[in-house]
């Protein structure tokens, strides 16, 4: 009994981009992808291929990373002066005397 089936997403075992498998025969795996739009077919010895495993619960499900999300800078009042070139507002502090 084959470890691959029709259908299953594999990688190789040095890293490559997700496959699918089209087609097994005797230690062989057919496979088909897409890079850009481009159609790719190769046939791999099967002690190459490992299935490709998705890890979305080791992550915790956060889609924004680990650090909670405090307050806006600003607070509740409404932000004063130009903003600047990172987009939080800029005030003047200090005034050039001529």
């Amino acid at each position: 009994m084959s470890q691959f089936e029709i259908g299953d997403i594999v990688v190789l075992s040095a890293g490559s981009m997700r496959m699918a498998v089209e087609g097994v025969d005797e230690g062989v795996v057919h496979t088909v992808w897409c890079h850009e739009g481009t159609i790719g077919r190769d046939t791999f010895p099967a002690a190459l291929l490992r299935k490709w495993e998705q890890r979305e619960d080791d992550r915790g499900g956060k889609p924004y990373g680990d650090r909670p999300r405090g307050p806006k800078p600003q607070g509740d009042r409404p932000p004063r002066g130009k903003p600047g070139w990172d987009g939080k507002p800029r005030e003047k502090k200090y005034f050039r005397k001529d």
